[in-house]
């Protein structure tokens, strides 16, 4: 490992000219320092690593490029770039038609956990975190000790987004690898919470204590934040505003506080980051017409949280694109069972501007969601979109005490989708909002975590041409991968 090490501090300066290439660097750095200890989990730090690890950290450019290197993981195609958000979670929440094992997430949409593909999948997926958290945790312990030019308030700021970001990580590792969260439930094994970067092995914490952790690490991750840039900012004036800020990090409070059944506290302070409305206005209808060169086909200015995948492009043309064969692609099939998702509402933006008609190919409705922008300097071009405004509008109309408050939530995300008739009967506000999310995460990853938390087992499959396929409540809760078992 050592020379490999030595091989990669040495690389022609060339290939390190750019901001990505160094960030991109310092990450496979760090990564593969934790990755080549398997038997000790996530740390294996040499003297010539740690060395090198504190010239890196010796400048304020050095931190940032840290950072990004963190942020450039979390996009990579196994973590948010593509698993997480438009292909693996949608696929087993029955996004897309899949109707041949010779597509590759045939055995994810069928729950085939014990099949090879499938479980190398999710052991990169479960690596890949873990890794990106051991890579946190060093950056946590590293910063403080440093002078390197850093204000005490910009150090605080940078840990508060690492704390911020080992809770992200560490929820939806629980969201995916725990069970359903209720009573019963709640205090069964989940998944181990590192808060450090050691040679220690986690032992796994119930889900109670694992969302107890998150939600000490998030309150840390605030009160560092507390200057946080980003307080008092109307709109979108640079990609800062997508990374994890202060209202990123009260926006992941209220998931947590949603998905552990707190509903007045999911409430509260779902209510909080709507009062911050005018940082992520409303997406305007001139923003994502088809023919324009900067179309907002992400509804870019609603972000709370993006990542950066420079190969989105690339997974667009290969997952989605409708010159692909039928059985490579992500679609809903030539029957066209998307209509059904959006009741074949022609004036509803997420239907008519992200699922047009293929001009070539297959010939049928395809997703378009993450097509190349003609405007190469749009700042949205490689951003996938992790927090949106709108969930926090759907979480104060679910937790809400009086549903008709909660119907008022529900249809100011449907008007700010151009749905001009309002939902009336508080009675159907659950089912409803069902509808919303299927409408409003596709390619986002989100639905499959809903599935979850409501523990519905009939839903709505684009493989059965819309009609609805039973899934089991076990299939919600996925195998721990032997990677994690095999060190214990």
């Amino acid at each position: 490992m050592q020379n490999l090490i030595h091989y990669l501090l040495m690389l022609d300066s060339n290939l390190m000219n750019t901001s990505t290439n160094k960030s991109l660097l310092i990450t496979f750095f760090t990564a593969f320092s934790l990755l080549a200890a398997s038997c000790q989990k996530w740390l294996d730090v040499k003297p010539e690593d740690k060395f090198t690890k504190e010239q890196i950290y010796q400048t304020p450019e050095g931190v940032k490029e840290v950072m990004n290197g963190i942020y450039l993981r979390l996009g990579s195609e196994k973590l948010y770039g593509s698993y997480l958000s438009m292909t693996v979670l949608d696929v087993m929440a029955q996004r897309y038609r899949i109707g041949s094992d010779k597509n590759p997430y045939y055995y994810y949409s069928n729950y085939s956990f014990n099949e090879k593909k499938v479980q190398d999948g999710l052991a990169d997926i479960w690596t890949d975190m873990y890794v990106t958290i051991g890579n946190i945790n060093d950056f946590i312990k590293i910063l403080p000790t440093v002078n390197n030019g850093l204000t005490q308030e910009q150090k605080d700021q940078y840990i508060g987004e690492a704390i911020g970001i080992r809770a992200f990580l560490h929820f939806d590792l629980l969201r995916m690898f725990g069970n359903y969260y209720d009573e019963t439930t709640k205090t069964e094994e989940a998944i181990p919470y590192y808060r450090t970067l050691s040679t220690d092995i986690e032992p796994f914490s119930s889900s109670e204590m694992v969302i107890s952790y998150i939600l000490e690490d998030i309150a840390e991750a605030e009160r560092l934040m507390a200057k946080d840039p980003i307080i008092g900012k109307t709109g979108l004036d640079d990609l800062n505003n997508n990374r994890f800020h202060l209202y990123a990090a009260k926006a992941l409070k209220a998931r947590v506080y949603h998905w552990a059944n707190e509903k007045g506290k999911a409430y509260q302070t779902a209510k909080e980051v709507i009062a911050l409305q005018d940082a992520f206005p409303w997406v305007k209808h001139a923003d994502i017409t088809i023919s324009g060169k900067d179309t907002d086909r992400k509804f870019f200015s609603e972000n709370i949280f993006s990542v950066f995948n420079p190969d989105l492009y690339d997974i667009q043309l290969n997952t989605f694109d409708g010159n692909l064969l039928e059985g490579d692609l992500l679609a809903t099939g030539s029957s066209n069972a998307i209509s059904k998702v959006y009741e074949n509402n022609e004036s509803d933006y997420r239907y008519t501007y992200l699922w047009p008609y293929a001009t070539a190919g297959i010939g049928y409705r395809t997703f378009i969601k993450y097509v190349d922008l003609v405007n190469k300097d749009n700042l949205s071009r490689y951003m996938v979109p992790l927090i949106r405004i709108s969930e926090m509008y759907y979480i104060a109309a679910e937790c809400a005490e009086n549903p008709t408050e909660g119907l008022t939530y529900l249809n100011t995300v449907r008007q700010h989708r151009n749905i001009i008739t309002d939902i009336t009967n508080p009675s159907i506000l659950k089912n409803e909002l069902t509808k919303e999310y299927r409408k409003e995460f596709y390619g986002e990853g989100q639905l499959w975590y809903y599935y979850k938390r409501s523990k519905i087992t009939s839903i709505m499959s684009m493989t059965a041409n819309g009609s609805n396929t039973t899934i089991s409540l076990t299939n919600y809760k996925l195998p721990i991968p032997q990677v994690e078992l095999n060190g214990r």
